[in-house]
This record gives structure tokens, sequence and C-alpha cells, in this order.
């Protein structure tokens, strides 16, 4: 967990870099370093307290990066010139793209982040705080529809930049140019802000994380002792230190596109998380030594193969990815170690414990005990009903309007 959490803090950092440096002038490493010392100064004050207000921030920015910004780049550069992009950059608009990957790579990149967000520490954090499962029903229905919204508009609007100013080299600064020479400068200056939220928001989030992982999860059970708050909120802090100084160094030396960082980051959560977590909660045969195995070889698979193939040394089938291959490994190393071991009783204990606490008999208990709750109960459940039919709705024009605005 901690690795990919390092992978998945270097792009927010590269991301960061990029953004002020071309709004400052100050060249690319010292910005990193001012803006990883500037998130320590927020994570040690902060908390998690910090990051709710910072993921708040970035909703609203981000959705008017979706609403207004966007749309203006996309208006400016009119569809029928973006539709015509595949004239000019053969393949465009397939699924292949300009560089006629083949139908599997398309098929791994989505599995990338179907993996990654169903088990991602930084996203299930968000659950904690929730009043009870008809917000958690809510929230997901409305952020199902939101996160391909914010994000496929603003790669349309990318897209966009390629007639309003082909020819830009480093792809990573495409909106950040777009924010600052093609749109009025108020909507630029909220984009860049929108940017700087998303970044301090997920930054913060994975510092904050890693710390407490570090402390608590690794440094409490290695050396077999219990720390008292106060210790381990110091021992914490130093493990944010730690991982800030790594991060830092990873990204000035900047070895891939942000794209392409959080791709490798995201398919290791996938490939050495998502398994494990799933027979931890559903598999009554799920034990350490499981989940151990399960982790190493899922995720050294993927680095391994990954490797071979990206130097030429090995060559999958077509329409196979690494990250294919990986997943594979690891979820049948998962059951054949399963399957030849067993749980403690610790582990059956606590499987059963599990087993028996429902979220949702504790969401009816609560409304029960309440004079209306009867009433209470069925109007949530209206609401959430209401909420997944109408996103349902929009979903549809929304994409509609787009698939025929392209022509696809």
């Amino acid at each position: 967990m901690i690795v990919g959490l390092l992978g998945y803090g270097v792009i927010q950092l590269i991301g960061a870099g990029l953004v002020l440096s071309q709004v400052t002038g100050i060249s690319f490493p010292l910005m990193i370093v001012l803006f990883t010392l500037a998130l320590l100064v927020f994570c040690a004050l902060g908390g998690m307290y910090g990051v709710v207000v910072t993921d708040t921030i970035m909703l609203f920015t981000m959705l008017a990066i979706s609403c207004l910004i966007a749309p203006l780049l996309i208006g400016q550069a009119g569809f029928d010139n973006m539709k015509a992009l595949s004239e000019t950059i053969p393949f465009y608009w397939t699924i292949g793209g300009a560089e006629q990957r083949p139908l599997g790579w398309s098929i791994s990149q989505f599995l990338v982040w179907i993996l990654f967000f169903s088990c991602t520490p930084a996203l299930v954090s968000r659950v904690f705080p929730a009043k009870n499962d008809f917000v958690i029903l809510k929230a997901a229905v409305i952020g199902v529809f939101l996160a391909p919204f914010m994000q496929v508009i603003v790669f349309l609007a990318a897209g966009g930049m390629q007639v309003i100013q082909p020819g830009i080299e480093t792809t990573d600064n495409v909106m950040i140019i777009g924010f600052m020479n093609h749109v009025p400068e108020a909507l630029g200056g909220l984009g860049l802000a929108g940017l700087m939220a998303s970044i301090m928001s997920t930054a913060s989030t994975l510092f904050v994380l890693t710390g407490f992982a570090l402390a608590r999860d690794l440094y409490e059970h290695l050396f077999d002792k219990k720390l008292s708050e106060k210790r381990s909120l110091r021992v914490g802090r130093y493990a944010q230190v730690f991982v800030a100084v790594i991060v830092c160094v990873i990204a000035i030396m900047q070895p891939a596109a942000i794209y392409w960082i959080s791709i490798y980051a995201g398919a290791i959560f996938g490939v050495g998380w998502l398994p494990t977590v799933v027979g931890g909660l559903e598999w009554k045969r799920m034990n350490s030594q499981a989940a151990i195995g399960s982790m190493t070889a899922g995720t050294t698979a993927f680095i391994v193969v990954d490797e071979l193939v990206r130097r030429d040394i090995m060559t999958l089938p077509i329409h196979i990815d690494s990250l294919m291959v990986a997943f594979a490994v690891g979820v049948l190393t998962l059951f054949i170690v399963g399957f030849t071991t067993s749980p403690s009783a610790h582990e059956q204990a606590f499987y059963k414990k599990m087993k028996q606490t429902s979220m949702s008999g504790i969401t009816i208990k609560d409304f029960a005990s309440r004079p209306d709750g009867l009433a209470q109960l069925k109007k949530q459940y209206k609401q959430t009903m209401i909420i997944c039919i109408s996103f349902v709705f929009i979903a549809a024009i929304v994409w509609g309007y787009f698939l025929m605005m392209l022509g696809f």
C-alpha cells in the first residue's frame, strides 16, 4: 500500500511543480521542494480536517473547470475542427488512438482505474465521516456520474487544444497553457486553483495515510509496542517527512509523464491490494499467508512482466496486458495459499464478527429509535431512488450530446 501511495504521491508533486513553475517562472526542481515543504506544514497543521476542506474546494473548482472553462476551450476549437483532427493526426478518435494500440491495452486502462478506485485508501477513507448508509449511496451515485463527467470533458478540451495551439510538446502542460492563454484571466485563475486544490487534496491525503500506515501498521507491529497518541502522532509526522523526501527526489527526476506514473501506481494497487481486500471481506478461508502471498505475487508479477515487455525481452499475446497477467497471478496465488493453509483462531473470530456486523442494520436501528423514524426512513429511500434515476437521465443527455456532436 505504501509503495502504491508513493507512486501516486509522485504524480501530485510533478503536477504541482508544472503548474507553479509555469505561473511563477521559478524552476521546476525548486518549485517541487517548496511545494513539498508547504505540503508538510499543511499536513502537520490541518490533518484530515484540512483534507476535507480542500476536498470541498476541489469539488467546486473542478466543477467550474468541467462546466465553464473546458467548454470554452471546446467552443473555441469547434466540434467540426475537433472531428477533423483524425485527418491531421491519423486514428486520433479511434479506440487504439494515434499510436494504434491493441484493444487489450484500452481494456487494461479501464481495468486499472476500476481496480484502483475499488480499493484505494484515499477514496475509501472518505466514507468514514458519513452519517449513514443513505449518505454513502447518494454520494456514490453522484460521484459515479461526476468522475467521468469531469475527466472526459477535460480530455475533450485537451483535444480542442490540439486545434487551438497544436504542437505542444510537453503534454502535461496542455491544460495549463489553455488556462493561462486561451480563457479569460479570472477563469484561468480559477482553473489553476482547481488543479492546485485537487493536487493538494490528493497529496495531503496520501501523506496523512502513509504517515499513519508507517507509524501504526508498521512501526508499532515491527517493534511490538503500543504508542501513546502523542508519540504516535510524532512518529507519523517523522514518517511523513521521510516519505516527502523520497517523493520529492523522484518527482524532481520526473521519470515519466504524469499519466504513465499514475497507471503504474494504480496497477500496483489493483493487482496487489484488491484481491486481498475482497478475499478478506468475503472468503472464509482468507488468512495472513494468503494475503502476503497474493500481494507479493501480484505486485512482483506486474513489475517483472511490465519491465520485460517494455524492454522487448518478452512479448505477450495480442489483447493481453501485464496488468491482466498480474491480476490473474494475484488471484490464483490467493486461492492456492488459502486452500493449502488455514486461518488462525483470531482470523476466524474476526471474520465471524465482521459478518455479524451489518451497516444497514445499524442505519435502520438508528432511524427506528427516532419518534418519526419510519417516515424518515421512507423519505431517505425515496430521495436515494430519485437521485439515482435523475442522474441516469442526466448522463444519457450529457453523453448523448457529445456522441452526437463528435459524430461517433
